[in-house]
């Protein structure tokens, strides 16, 4: 680096260290602290909307199987060979077939529109449903009118089940062949008993809407006999999920959708992402404010460093020069603050993550996650920084046209 470039930074970094009245080193530290305190602030938001986001992923998860295989068009499939081929593919640890559609749920004058979900033998091997389960047990046993079946706490709340599980509610269904006939109208529903076996609880959009029962029930309930809507896979963590969704993706034909947990839940991800941009737009507005705080220490610097500007200008030093000064003296300010915030944020969002510090309800035990559930990534911390330096390299631009007024002043006193 040659001398000519050295010298400004010199002095930018003798500036930004001492040589400044007191007035002017207030509010030096002021704008250090400001930034520091909206970093921090900026590190920290995002860690608990990190936290928030992997518990809620985390309760999808503990129904959502790795990966879901459905039918590109329609809502059911010919099951045929599709799940013996499934099983055999590369990857696949294990696999169990599924068939969903909506039904009505009847209890003493309570009506709710639910999804009745069938699963076979192998669901457990691929879902981790039986770990949601807070009051009974795992049961789907049935015969050709009755079942027992799964039930979210929301459904149970809202049809006012007493505790006991033991009485029947209705289930009725829509066979849609029969639609087309306005003669059959009647025929086309038909009604089945059903018992909650084992209550679960995992988010809202699982607990309030979701029956678990046997396919075969579904089967009959949904008259769609040898049919599957899906098929659920749990991956072999030696070969992997990418890999696993290539393989299935190569022996299934045009006709299925291999999914992720990710695509299974596109809407909530998306809307999650969505919403963490924002926050860092809004941050970003509150960074730059922050900011306003640096540029009155800049103009302050100037004004009183001018004799110094006279005096560099008339030894000779080039007009690029005596900005890089001051605009290395703001890149100071807002390293050191940027800096400071991101290691305090850091600071905090691990004493969170790993102790707890704030509880939800005291500790009391009656939430779902006793801490507010907070998560650090590196990559928050990278966002961070270059949006922080971003805004204060701008900031630390704005006011260096004053520099071309101060170099031509009078060296003398005023």
């Amino acid at each position: 680096m040659s001398t000519a470039v050295k010298l400004p930074f010199f002095i930018a970094a003798r500036y930004f260290r001492a040589g400044k009245s007191p007035l002017v080193s207030l509010i030096g530290r002021v704008a250090v602290l400001s930034i520091a305190v909206s970093t921090a602030a900026m590190v920290l938001i995002l860690s608990v909307m990190n936290g928030m986001n992997r518990f809620v992923a985390d309760r999808f998860w503990g129904v959502d199987s790795e990966l879901r295989i459905e039918a590109a068009a329609g809502k059911f499939f010919e099951a045929g060979e599709w799940l013996e081929t499934v099983w055999r593919t590369e990857g696949v640890k294990a696999a169990s077939g599924v068939l969903q559609d909506q039904a009505l749920l009847a209890y003493d004058g309570q009506n709710c529109m639910v999804k009745l979900k069938g699963v076979d033998t192998g669901f457990t091997e691929v879902s981790d449903i039986a770990a949601q389960i807070y009051s009974g047990r795992y049961n789907l046993d049935y015969d050709e009118s009755a079942a027992l079946v799964l039930m979210g706490g929301g459904v149970f709340a809202q049809m006012q089940i007493p505790p006991s599980h033991a009485e029947a509610c209705s289930l009725y269904a829509v066979d849609a062949r029969l639609l087309d006939s306005p003669f059959a109208m009647a025929q086309s529903v038909s009604s089945f008993a059903v018992y909650p076996s084992g209550l679960f609880s995992s988010i809202p959009e699982y607990d309030n809407q979701y029956l678990f029962c046997s396919l075969g029930f579904a089967r009959s309930v949904f008259n769609a006999d040898g049919k599957l809507s899906a098929i659920e896979v749990r991956v072999d963590p030696a070969v992997g999920e990418k890999k696993t969704k290539e393989n299935l993706k190569r022996v299934l034909d045009a006709g299925f959708l291999v999914k992720d947990r990710m695509e299974q839940q596109q809407t909530m991800f998306k809307s999650m992402k969505a919403e963490k941009l924002i926050v860092v737009a809004v941050f970003a507005f509150v960074m730059l404010i922050a900011t306003f705080t640096m540029v009155a220490n800049q103009m302050l610097l100037m004004y009183e460093k001018r004799r110094d500007i006279a005096i560099l200008a008339g030894m000779g030093m080039r007009r690029r020069h005596l900005r890089q000064v001051f605009f290395g003296n703001g890149l100071l300010v807002t390293w050191w603050g940027t800096l400071s915030g991101l290691v305090l944020g850091s600071l905090l969002a691990f004493g969170q993550q790993y102790f707890g510090w704030v509880k939800l309800g005291g500790g009391s035990g009656n939430y779902i996650t006793d801490a507010y559930p907070v998560y650090w990534q590196g990559a928050d911390v990278l966002l961070v920084w270059s949006v922080g330096m971003a805004i204060g390299m701008l900031s630390s631009a704005l006011p260096l046209g004053q520099v071309e007024a101060f170099a031509q002043a009078p060296t003398g006193k005023e």
